[in-house]
């Protein structure tokens, strides 16, 4: 323990002398001052930039720039010390440890009394203390500024978040002790750790390596300050990046022993760890992708079979279930959509499906019409295409393969239509789909044009340029005149006006859904709701599309309200305040709020 402490003194007097911790210090010092000053500026020096180029001088560009916000400086600090600090963290650190084995200093020192095992361990002490206080001084630097420049904006889990970096900082060097310690040259212990964070990398694709694998750590800050993850959902990351970091160092004491033959041994003892842990996490990583799994069955079904828009989709079940379940078709919103209703990295119909198997409840997803046979819309029914093609006969072919199915109690399906699927529900419903229970998840019950007019009104507030914002008004207005007087018409003439701002969908459309509302089935329909909605919602809304449905539903003891704060349209975490932004949240891989799978299952169960 004295030879530990002896040598850490001394490797810390080193940095000092060597002015490697004033290298480091300058680094992280600048970064700490010029993130939340480079966030504040940015709008005006890109404004400079365009006035400057002659292609784009003299045209006013200032509706593409939007007030930064201090989400916006957090941003720029996490990028620049997660990304080029922690590079100049191993630089330096590599060259802190490979050069001294390298040169053979390490060795005289060693000769003198001082355990191995004791030197290696003080030399990554020293380097997480050096890593710890730059960061810490970046951190309060860099909050000074961003409360100074963005002063009563505050963002939750600003101590989480940098934890989480520093995490991430503790493993890079852990990993770059044990390359050191089997390379012994600079060069080598730095490509080593580059190809390890390369690999960790590519390895990310795989949903259940990605909850566990430490390189997830650099970009959970930016996930937790915008809201689109919380803590819980970081710290089956935080386990595992500790359990590696404590290999690691164990690792790194054992083949940092002089002699070869344990060296040898302790190279392939890792390596055959690796092995098994990378074997353990693929055949994870494939159940997990594949849903096989010990709590749910997960089979490919044919929705349509037989027919001409067969489709592809899955059977979701619980494993080990007593008697027949209860079982729930997934229905999407508008546009083509897959049977996960993924957008971007967000699946939340798997995750719905998923959890619902999960906890004794079967469900039904699928592709939709327009993702598998858009092409084949457009050139053949395209103008006499409405919402019964799209969505509301294949809800019905699904739901059919439930009942039929002996392992479904045939009594209790149910539907869940989010969005556009929420707003057909009712229709579906009366058509035959039976249901023992509508699931209105972001629904409305409105007519669809007076949401894309809602829509669009929020849009053109995003447009300061008055003769930009003219132009855009008038574009909308060519459509919604070609709508407003289609749906006027008889069928046939609705037919033949062609809207080609929609993808080349006629009037018909929205024709058929303008005389079939959802009121009309509503009033009809006895079985339970649950209506759902979000309070972050910017694509149907609070006043207009939920309270309306409590108007239509006020006075049945069987409908039950639901409302979210703090969820968009996806019901996942959100922090974003204009249609404007929903483009970039929906980029971020975030999940489906809890609160809202449980409430679905526990209503189903109910019921």
């Amino acid at each position: 323990m004295i030879g530990f402490i002896t040598f850490l003194k001394k490797e810390l007097i080193e940095a000092v002398k060597t002015y490697k911790l004033l290298i480091l210090g300058a680094v992280f010092l600048i970064f700490g001052m010029m993130s939340p000053l480079m966030a504040k500026m940015m709008p005006e020096i890109m404004k400079w930039a365009m006035a400057s180029d002659p292609q784009t001088a003299g045209i006013d560009l200032s509706s593409l720039f939007t007030e930064p916000k201090a989400l916006d400086a957090w941003i720029q600090f996490y990028s620049n010390i997660g990304q080029i600090g922690l590079i100049v963290l191993v630089i330096v650190f590599s060259g802190m440890l490979s050069s001294e084995i390298s040169k053979g200093t390490l060795t005289i020192i060693l000769t003198k009394g001082l355990a191995r095992k004791a030197a290696i361990l003080a030399k990554l002490t020293s380097a997480v203390l050096i890593w710890t206080a730059n960061l810490t001084i970046a951190f309060l630097i860099s909050w000074g500024y961003t409360v100074y420049f963005f002063p009563g904006e505050k963002l939750e889990h600003i101590g989480f978040a940098v934890f989480c970096l520093w995490v991430f900082g503790v493993f890079l060097l852990s990993l770059t002790t044990l390359a050191a310690a089997l390379t012994k040259t600079t060069i080598f212990c730095m490509l080593s750790v580059g190809g390890g964070a390369v690999a960790l990398t590519l390895l990310n694709i795989i949903p259940f390596i990605n909850r566990h694998n430490p390189i997830t750590l650099n970009s959970v800050p930016i996930q937790l300050l915008s809201g689109t993850i919380m803590p819980k959902g970081v710290y089956p990351t935080l386990i595992a990046t500790s359990i590696i970091i404590a290999f690691l160092i164990l690792a790194s004491v054992v083949a940092f022993d002089q002699r070869g033959a344990t060296k040898k041994s302790a190279v392939i003892a890792f390596l055959l760890a690796f092995l098994l842990v990378g074997s353990i996490i693929f055949s994870e990583g494939f159940l997990m992708k594949n849903n096989v799994n010990k709590h749910i069955i997960t089979e490919d079904i044919i929705v349509g079979a037989g027919g001409e828009w067969e489709l592809l989709g899955k059977l979701t079940l619980p494993k080990e279930a007593s008697g027949k379940v209860p079982a729930v078709v997934l229905v999407h919103g508008s546009g083509p959509n897959d049977m996960d209703e993924r957008i971007f990295d967000n699946k939340p119909f798997e995750e719905i499906a998923e959890y619902l198997a999960e906890n004794g409840i079967a469900a039904i997803r699928y592709n939709k019409r327009t993702y598998t046979y858009g092409l084949k819309i457009a050139e053949q029914i395209s103008e006499r295409f409405t919402v019964f093609e799209e969505t509301i006969e294949d809800a019905l072919f699904a739901a059919e393969i439930l009942r039929a199915d002996p392992r479904i109690d045939e009594t209790r399906v149910f539907i869940l239509g989010h969005s556009l699927g929420g707003m057909l529900a009712p229709r579906i419903h009366a058509m035959g789909g039976d249901f023992a229970g509508l699931i209105l998840f972001a629904g409305s019950p409105r007519f669809l044009l007076e949401i894309m007019k809602d829509q669009q009104n929020l849009s053109l507030d995003l447009i300061e340029n008055k003769e930009q914002r003219e132009a855009v008004i008038a574009i909308n207005k060519q459509f919604i005149d070609k709508i407003e007087a289609g749906i006027l018409l008889s069928d046939e003439e609705a037919q033949k006006i062609i809207i080609d701002e929609m993808g080349g969908l006629s009037a018909y459309y929205f024709k058929d859904m303008y005389d079939n509302p959802p009121a009309k089935f509503i009033a009809d329909i006895s079985v339970p709701f649950l209506v759902m909605h979000a309070g972050n919602d910017l694509q149907v809304y609070v006043e207009s599309d939920f309270n309306s449905y409590k108007e239509l539903l006020a006075g049945r003891d069987n409908a039950t309200f639901m409302l979210y704060e703090g969820l968009n349209h996806l019901f996942m975490p959100s922090k974003v305040t204009d249609i404007g932004g929903l483009l970039e949240e929906y980029q971020i891989k975030a999940n489906v709020d809890g609160r809202v799978l449980y409430d679905i299952a526990a209503w189903v169960k109910e019921n």
